[in-house]
């Protein structure tokens, strides 16, 4: 009798609004294999779209060689600290003005003294204040020695650029954790100057290099994807001419770096792409698709 009724039960089907004869747990090992599929969401990337896109990191490692390489100039008083100071406000006022009239700022309604109160006056308060703790920062690591401050220096950049934002979620991205490890490298640095005012230029730079420089590339890529190539190539020089008459040693890591990043890692990832497997399947937790 049992086996008359198990062979009069009706075949599985998979809903669950409708009572069947099986238990709750129960699925067809026929069937089981039948929906399996392979890469679904799965999405490949061409060499020129990745060398694009690496490009992003070229610049921020680029902006830290630049900045190490200003305060190196500074340091051996290749560079006066004020026309470091005065250069740097300069670049960071045309950037500004970039900024406006990509987005449409620089409009009839916009008052100057508008302009004033949203944009001037908090830069003006942010270089008082580095002014005035300039003395702080002379002395805040002087008792340190060389040594650790050159290891503290190399380790807080390196927590900057793997924190940084690049554009793209995850946990490890932290955009305060890197600027303030940015920031830190930057005060660690100027312990080692001769005066507050040479403290003072350097820090100010970092802010501008680490807290405003990203922000301006950041728009430029929302606004004009296409600039983005550009930027990091007058990056790369920029950095190369400026690190050159430093150490030719140091001038053929960088570009070897920069090359290692923007082309090979790259062509690794498109040759990597074939071996990536992701299956899918009846195992999966159900989904609502609207």
């Amino acid at each position: 009798n049992g086996i008359v009724k198990v062979m009069k039960r009706r075949p599985w089907i998979k809903v669950l609004h409708k009572k069947q004869d099986y238990p709750d747990n129960y699925f067809d090992t026929d069937q089981f294999l039948n929906g399996l599929s392979k890469n679904l969401h799965t999405q490949t990337y061409s060499f020129s779209e990745l060398v694009v896109t690496s490009g992003v990191l070229t610049q921020e490692f680029s902006c830290v060689c630049l900045f190490v390489s200003l305060y190196w100039f500074v340091q051996e008083e290749w560079l006066p600290p004020l026309t470091l100071f005065v250069s740097s406000l300069l670049v960071t006022a045309l950037g500004f003005a970039i900024v406006l009239l990509m987005e449409g700022s620089f409009r009839l309604r916009t008052s100057f003294a508008d302009l004033l109160t949203d944009y001037v006056k908090p830069a003006v308060l942010i270089i008082l204040f580095l002014c005035g703790v300039s003395p702080v920062l002379k002395t805040l690591t002087e008792s340190i020695s060389t040594d650790s401050i050159w290891a503290m220096t190399v380790g807080m950049m390196m927590a900057h650029l793997l924190f940084h934002n690049y554009g793209s979620e995850g946990a490890i991205v932290s955009s305060s954790i890197s600027l303030n490890a940015a920031i830190f490298a930057s005060v660690c640095l100027a312990s080692r100057l001769p005066s507050a005012f040479h403290a003072f230029v350097i820090v100010s730079c970092a802010v501008e290099m680490f807290a405003v420089f990203p922000e301006f590339r950041m728009r430029c890529k929302l606004h004009y994807p296409s600039t983005l190539p550009l930027m990091t190539l007058v990056l790369v020089l920029t950095t190369a001419c400026i690190l050159a008459p430093l150490s030719a040693t140091g001038l053929v890591f960088y570009l070897l770096a920069a090359f290692f990043v923007t082309f090979i890692c790259p062509a690794w990832l498109v040759r990597l792409q074939h071996l990536k497997n992701n299956i899918y399947g009846p195992w999966d937790e159900a989904t609502i698709q609207t």
